[in-house]
């Protein structure tokens, strides 16, 4: 005979749905307060860094573009590549100069999360005639 459940297996508490709905809900919107404090990840520049913030920040667009991330986080490291000083030619050169080292799909997949970051709609403007 297969095992039985109890009534109360496979069902969750509403505390531990409303649990891991926060917490998907934080990670989804790059909450950096809750991933710094409850995933340990640190979003700031450790203090021995040889980069200045704007430099640092710009290397980050450059790797989250060649590993492929989401657009999400494509978008949030361009806001944060601006909030430390750089120009929108400085993170589109960033782009330019990681592709050939990371392929012509990854810089097209990075685009719109880029253009994002910039307060950009690249879909619109596509759909736009003449928008190329």
């Amino acid at each position: 005979m297969g095992a039985r459940c109890t009534p109360d297996e496979g069902y969750r508490s509403v505390g531990e749905a409303v649990k891991y709905q926060d917490i998907l809900r934080r990670l989804a919107i790059i909450d950096e307060e809750f991933a710094s404090g409850q995933a340990g990840l640190n979003f700031g520049q450790s203090d021995g860094q040889a980069l200045d913030p704007k430099v640092a920040a710009l290397v980050r667009v450059g790797a989250l573009a060649a590993i492929g991330s989401p657009e999400v986080c494509l978008e949030w490291s361009t806001s944060k590549a601006l909030a430390a000083g750089a120009t929108e030619a400085e993170v589109t050169g960033v782009l330019l100069a990681v592709a050939p080292v990371i392929g012509l799909g990854r810089v097209v997949a990075a685009a719109p999360g880029v253009a994002g970051g910039f307060g950009y709609d690249i879909d619109a403007a596509l759909e736009e005639p003449g928008g190329h």
